[in-house]
């Protein structure tokens, strides 16, 4: 994961709690905590990673989120997430040699881990 102190410093929204919020562009800072929430509560998700224009200055209203999620059992669905009021877009358990998870891996802020 990117070194958090190479990321934005955004401020954070009132009633935000979660560590590294400001590293998150306030605009998707409600969103990403109604989805620590979901995900604490699934006990197949090992690691949530996100990446993308939600860490970066040029995010708007109209940028979706971008995770990565591991999960144990790679087969198994993901367990009551969240509706959103935008785009989501979900990629799970990679291979660690995929170039896609090296980005994500480079670039991409750990939200959970267990």
């Amino acid at each position: 994961m990117r070194k958090t102190d190479t990321m934005w410093d955004f401020p954070v929204m009132d009633g935000i709690s979660f560590p590294n919020a400001n590293r998150i562009h306030p605009l998707m800072q409600r969103r990403v905590e109604k989805i620590l929430q979901a995900v604490r509560q699934d006990p197949n998700i090992r690691r949530l990673v996100l990446y993308g224009s939600s860490l970066e200055f040029r995010c708007n209203s109209a940028s979706d989120i971008d995770l990565y999620i591991e999960k144990y059992d790679p087969d198994k669905k993901l367990a009551d997430f969240p509706e959103l009021d935008c785009e989501t877009d979900i990629i799970t358990n990679l291979p660690p040699g995929n170039r896609l998870y090296q980005e994500i891996d480079r670039t991409g802020l750990l939200l959970f881990e267990r």
